[in-house]
């Protein structure tokens, strides 16, 4: 049993790694392509409503955060549900426990998450018009 937390830890440490490093890697902007400060992309790259580098990224993961956190709170709910309906076994209590521990462990990555998007971005890639809160 210790054996399989201790791979189940290790899982969960190397996911949220690799959503940790894509988060700070992967949204890099190439700013040698890309038009001088202050000129709006759509005239030159034909992307329809979408002004600036920070709109386009709002416009992705503004959704992607709500549907994240739908499904966050939903397991949450499913752990709470089967906790309640546990009747005193152990083994359903102790499956519904982990349930609402990975919800809460989700929670704390997405926050990570929206905490490395909305202040690195804004502040050390100089992404304006960036906004996930409204």
């Amino acid at each position: 049993m210790r054996e399989f937390r201790i791979k189940l830890f290790l899982n969960y440490f190397f996911i949220a790694l690799f959503l940790i490093l894509t988060a700070l890697f992967l949204p890099i902007p190439a700013y040698a392509a890309s038009p001088a400060p202050g000129v709006d992309i759509k005239e030159y790259f034909g992307f329809g409503n979408i002004g600036s580098l920070g709109e386009g990224t709002t416009r992705l993961v503004e959704p992607a955060f709500q549907l994240t956190a739908a499904v966050v709170v939903i397991y949450f709910l499913l752990g709470a549900f089967k906790y309640l309906r546990a009747g005193g076994n152990k083994e359903e209590l102790e499956g519904a426990r982990q349930m609402i521990i990975h919800a809460i462990i989700g929670f704390i990555i997405l926050m990570f998450a929206f905490l490395v998007l909305q202040f690195i971005l804004s502040n050390l890639f100089k992404v304006t018009d960036f906004q996930i809160i409204g």
